[in-house]
């Protein structure tokens, strides 16, 4: 049972019988795998820091754009507020009322 099935393969017992040069080719391609996969990450995700070109930093666009997000994001969340409140008052009184039914009524955009 202790056979080798295949011959141009060798197990080593131990850590430190394994051959220097070969331990060193592993630590190397694992190196290089960590970093190729590093410059993959950063193709990928973009230039998020000056541009090929030599111009300015695009953050500056992003701050903006952000801005603008956050601003829309705000007046969403303002008219959520408001429909939510229309909401309670509805169910705090009759929930048959003209008033009430028109509150619950899904908003049309």
């Amino acid at each position: 049972m202790n056979r080798q099935e295949q011959e141009q393969f060798t197990i080593y017992a131990a850590e430190a019988a394994i051959p220097r040069y070969q331990r060193a080719w592993v630590w190397g391609l694992a190196a290089l795998a960590i970093l190729l996969c590093g410059l993959a990450a950063g193709w990928l995700m973009g230039g998020s820091g000056t541009d090929l070109r030599g111009g300015a930093p695009s953050g500056g666009i992003r701050t903006v754009d952000g801005a603008v997000l956050l601003a829309q994001r705000e007046a969403a969340n303002d008219e959520l507020r408001e429909r939510i409140a229309r909401l309670e008052q509805a169910l705090r009184g009759d929930a048959c009322a003209p008033a009430a039914l028109e509150a619950l009524q899904p908003a049309s955009r």
